[in-house]
């Protein structure tokens, strides 16, 4: 047995291997060192104390399934052997076979998967230039897409975005950066053998054969593109991981850096779209309060939605009319929510059934779920929206309906072992012997009465075990009651255990039954996949047509609830104006009312906004919100606000926040200034820029100086309309200088020394940031806030030199600014000081004595 363990072991020297010994899998050797802790069973061995002493552990087989997740959890791989024979019948060795490796990437137990998240196996590969491509596969749904890659920076963009749980490249091919996303995320890694990866014209032909069709031109896809070798090697190692030909995954979509607004990861996690910041999860992000879907593949498409919202003017208009019309008639959305509640997840169900995987219970689902479908596409079919109408227009399944309904019993059991699970007038010979083992069991009841009566034995009983079959079993003080006909089987310590003919036949009849119920039963749910299996694609085709009726809902349910408006689209880099515009997180989560905002930002007058205001006044909520509002309405969502029209953008970048990567020797600084170069090289006059406090990381005039130049840049070369909050007082001079620069700030009141933030926004700049009032407010010593205010006022004092102009405009003024400054001193001389004092004396007033004064202080000063 231990010689087959390491054969097989050897086939799969990277996976657990889980191997069948009756109730248990059994691990040996270095897998079981490894396993025991991480599934926190005890580690025993066999052969203990002796010379082939050999480590093992095990876990019951019907546990196998919570085992394995913490087998994937840990980002290992798990291969399962198991016995293709009956022990009791088997000659020799009980042959042996693995049925399946389970990798994170290309799961599909519904046990180990949660039903809102994508499982993605991510396949990579680089050409010597750097380029590559990747190819996203999702085993459980059969969701496949392949993206072009210019570099292995806009890899890392993708593997951030998507989060992909197997990450599939040959040996030696990821550059560094990527291999050190790996490492940093854990993520399981995988390679085929150099003579395993599909290459050239096996690639196509794979793919081709995969999706059935002739050519692959049809997708935009060129002969020897990397992108095909990709996607051959996802399916080349899923289909061998999975021992199936993975019928559900009929249709290859390449998907392109300019057919969506454009986020990449920083903007996301800055928002918190999917993920907060703090905790990593669903709490407080934007997917937790948008996210009303009731079914799982609304939940999953959703995030996508939101991931990768529309650039096209018209799809999201269509989107908003479907929404506005499920918000306005909300007994229609009503009925639709209730039909698709009941809908389950069939796209993982047609999975499993291609994977051959589904079980009883799940076949039972995926007939209940159907059976709601007309109801919800009638709800569409009817609906003014030409969005809806398009949605209706899928095939029902109502054969495949129909065929389920035929073939399983209403309430079936959780595994096909159980039998009872194929309905009773399918098949004469399966009811016979269902029958059979029915009436058989009642006969041994029978007999073991008679029996009773026969012998005098009250306490007599027939049982049953694996070993003996069926038994009668008399205790030891029954002993002298036993009749000459009965035979022994075996002794316990309190007990006989006898068998007779009688007994014997009865046996053998009803396990003869029992065997061959299973056996037509599991015969009859094999040709049920297979049915299944057959439909996946239109399955799936359905499930995506529900799956976007239910996140279309969902938005209106939401809209409903908060009270969101419907955005007006306007063209690519039109104006973006919200009037009492909503923070749709904060709001939702907040126990006090939200203070509403009103924003503008177009190109002619206003394209950059220079933001100010105090600490904690609500700058960053503002710009947050600004972006969100964007991000919702281009994935075709309404907004928080009291009205609102968005020019369509195709990116929105975000700096925002402090955080460095010391694993690669980045500072906070160094990483703020990566962000913003990346901002500055990408952004066009159709993206939205939100900046906050950008140049904080380093030394006041080094800081201040390049978010000066960093906003001149923005409004002189990319021209995209940019939120930029600041405490730099400095910065808002450049309204004067440039035309499409405009103050706004977060206005406060102060009263009695202290300040309170009305979180409205306003024309104008702060003429301070209030930082010693939120320093007391914190708690800092008296002591330390009273010497901060005289050192502050010492610096406040070298602003603006002898002509009262801001030092910073010292230089080239841009080819628009209003008025070209002088060239000036950057930092402030004595000189001015002292020219101050003098313009505020009052000589008509001084006293010779005070004038003599003055002089000497002046002079003290100078010197």
């Amino acid at each position: 047995m231990l010689r087959h363990y390491l054969e097989v072991k050897a086939q799969h020297p990277d996976a657990l291997l889980f191997y069948r010994m009756g109730d248990f899998y059994e691990l040996f050797f270095e897998d079981a060192l490894r396993a025991a802790p991480l599934l926190e069973v005890a580690l025993t061995a066999r052969g203990r104390g002796t010379d082939n002493e050999t480590p093992m552990c095990g876990v019951p087989y019907h546990a196998l399934e919570t085992y394995l997740g913490k087998v994937l959890r840990a980002g290992l791989k798990a291969a399962v052997c198991d016995q293709m024979e009956d022990p009791a019948t088997a000659k020799g060795l009980v042959r042996r076979e693995v049925t399946r490796v389970i990798t994170p990437g290309t799961l599909s137990e519904p046990g180990l998967l949660d039903g809102k998240e994508e499982n993605l196996l991510a396949s990579l590969r680089f050409a010597a230039d750097g380029s590559g491509a990747a190819a996203f596969l999702d085993v459980s749904t059969g969701a496949f897409f392949v993206r072009r890659l210019r570099d292995a920076e806009e890899a890392l963009e993708d593997l951030e975005l998507l989060r992909p749980r197997e990450l599939l490249a040959s040996a030696g091919e990821l550059p560094a950066a990527v291999l050190r996303w790996a490492e940093r995320t854990g993520v399981c890694r995988s390679a085929l053998g150099d003579e395993e990866v599909p290459r050239g014209r096996r690639a196509a032909e794979l793919v081709q054969r995969q999706l059935g069709i002739a050519t692959l031109k049809g997708l935009g896809l060129a002969e020897g593109e990397l992108a095909i070798e990709a996607a051959a090697a996802a399916l080349h190692y899923a289909r061998d991981t999975q021992r199936s030909e993975l019928a559900h995954v009929r249709a290859l979509t390449v998907r392109e850096s300019d057919s969506a607004l454009l986020l990449d990861p920083t903007t996301l996690a800055n928002l918190e779209v999917l993920r907060g910041l703090r905790e990593g999860g669903r709490r407080g992000t934007l997917l937790s309060v948008l996210d009303r879907t009731v079914t799982p593949a609304g939940g999953r498409l959703i995030k996508e939605w939101l991931r990768r919202p529309l650039r096209e003017p018209e799809a999201i208009r269509a989107r908003l009319e479907a929404v506005g019309e499920l918000l306005a008639d909300g007994a229609r959305r009503e009925r639709l929510r209730d039909a698709l509640g009941a809908l389950g997840d069939p796209e993982r169900w047609a999975g499993r059934a291609v994977l051959g995987t589904l079980t009883p219970r799940e076949a039972a689902a995926l007939r209940d779920g159907l059976a709601h479908v007309p109801a919800a596409l009638a709800e569409l079919a009817t609906a003014a929206p030409a969005l809806l109408r398009e949605l209706a227009a899928v095939d029902a399944l109502a054969d495949l309906h129909r065929e389920l309904e035929r073939c399983l019993v209403p309430v079936p059991p959780a595994t096909l072992k159980d039998g009872g699970v194929i309905a009773e007038g399918l098949d004469p010979d399966l009811d016979a012997a269902r029958s059979l083992a029915r009436d058989s069991k009642r006969h041994i009841l029978s007999l073991e009465s008679r029996e009773r009566e026969r012998t005098g034995i009250g306490s007599l009983k027939i049982r049953y075990n694996r070993v003996f079959g069926y038994y009668l079993e008399v205790t030891r003080a029954n002993q002298h009651l036993v009749p000459p006909d009965f035979i022994r089987k075996q002794t316990l310590a309190n007990a006989e255990r006898y068998v007779t003919p009688e007994v014997k036949e009865l046996e053998e009849a009803i396990l003869g039954a029992e065997e061959r119920q299973l056996a037509l039963e599991e015969q009859h749910f094999r040709a049920l996949l297979a049915a299944i299996a057959a439909r996946a694609a239109e399955v799936r085709r359905l499930a995506e047509a529900l799956a976007a009726a239910d996140v279309l809902a969902a938005f209106a349910e939401v809209a409903a609830r908060q009270r969101y408006v419907r955005p007006r689209i306007g063209e690519p880099g039109g104006p973006i104006v919200v009037r009492d515009g909503r923070h749709p997180v904060v709001e939702a989560l907040a126990s006090d009312p939200f203070v509403p905002n009103d924003l503008e930002l177009e190109s002619e007058r206003a394209q950059v906004v220079v933001l100010t205001g105090p600490n904690m006044g609500g700058k960053s909520t503002y710009l947050r919100q600004a972006a969100l509002l964007v991000l919702m309405a281009q994935a075709g969502s309404f907004v928080p606000a009291a009205e609102a029209e968005i020019g369509v953008v195709d990116r929105i970048f975000t700096r925002v926040g402090a955080s460095d990567d010391l694993a690669r020797g980045e500072s906070t600084f160094m990483v703020e200034m990566i962000e913003t170069a990346r901002i500055l090289h990408h952004a066009t006059a159709h993206s939205l820029v939100v900046l906050d406090e950008v140049g904080r990381g380093t030394a006041t005039f080094d800081g201040l100086s390049l978010a000066w130049a960093i906003v001149e840049h923005l409004h002189e070369r990319s021209g995209a309309k940019t939120l930029f909050a600041t405490h730099y007082h400095e910065l808002t001079e450049l309204a004067a200088l440039l035309p499409r620069v405009v103050n706004r700030t977060m206005a406060v009141k102060e009263w009695e020394e202290r300040i309170l933030f009305l979180r409205r926004v306003v024309n104008g700049s702060a003429d301070k940031s209030y930082g010693l009032h939120v320093a007391r407010l914190a708690g800092l010593p008296a002591t330390v806030v009273e010497r901060a205010g005289e050192i502050l006022a010492n610096l406040e004092a070298q602003e603006y030199d002898l002509s009262g102009r801001p030092r910073l405009a010292k230089g080239n003024a841009p080819a628009s600014a209003v008025e070209p400054p002088a060239q000036l001193q950057l930092f402030a001389a004595a000189e001015e000081v002292v020219a101050r004092a003098l313009r505020e004396a009052d000589l008509e007033r001084l006293t010779p004595l005070e004038a003599l004064n003055l002089l000497a202080e002046l002079k003290r000063r100078l010197s």
